[in-house]
């Protein structure tokens, strides 16, 4: 019998088992979230009254009896409608410096929770009409300049567009006008003088 046990033990060492580790996101803004997760695409939904999450699990290798380290580096792109990742300082107080790319350590057998905070305003453009749109941009109380947010690309009748925006606060308040072009020469300039956008507000414009 104790041939048997030798001969066995040393198998179950190098075969070892194949492990999982979790990612965990949870959106806690009032809209949607982007990721791609090592080349998937995932939306999540946002919710003013919970906190809508997802879980997506990966391979971090093989499980050995004394060795193996079962953790997996992940590159992930993320950015919401109103949420972007940013820098924080050794006590975990946001420095308001914002990135979209971070590399994620996932460990067998736990799980990385990830909670989305909202940090910006936004506002999103639906075109139900018959018309693309050639342009829209907006300009501020305290720049005049257009600044475009389709980047020249036609927003097409049933398409929509979404943009961040810096938020109104109680010691910076901005108000924002916006200006619709449509690609026969048309402009609507019906939205102006919006001085409430704060954090996780999101004006929707919807053009019949």
């Amino acid at each position: 019998m104790n041939k048997i046990f030798l001969f066995i033990l040393p198998v179950i060492i190098l075969a070892g088992c194949s492990t999982e580790g979790d990612i965990k996101i949870i959106n806690r803004t009032d809209h949607y979230l982007y990721f791609t997760i090592e080349g998937s695409d995932y939306i999540l939904e946002g919710s003013p009254t919970s906190d809508p999450f997802q879980t997506i699990s990966f391979d971090t290798g093989k499980k050995f009896l004394f060795f193996g380290d079962c953790e997996e580096k992940l590159d992930m792109h993320m950015e919401g409608e109103t949420f972007m990742m940013q820098l924080a300082d050794n006590y975990g107080n946001p420095v308001g410096e914002y990135y979209t790319e971070t590399t994620l350590n996932v460990k067998a057998d736990e799980t990385l929770k990830i909670f989305c905070d909202p940090t910006h305003a936004g506002v999103k453009l639906v075109n139900n009409s018959q018309f693309s749109v050639y342009e829209f941009s907006y300009f501020t109380d305290d720049n005049d300049s257009l600044i475009i947010l389709n980047d020249y690309q036609p927003v097409l009748p049933g398409d929509s567009i979404w943009s961040r925006l810096k938020a109104t606060t109680a010691y910076d308040s901005i108000i924002y006008s916006f200006v619709i072009e449509y690609e026969n020469g048309i402009f609507d300039s019906s939205y102006v003088n919006i001085d409430d956008l704060v954090v996780d507000e999101q004006l929707r414009i919807e053009l019949e």
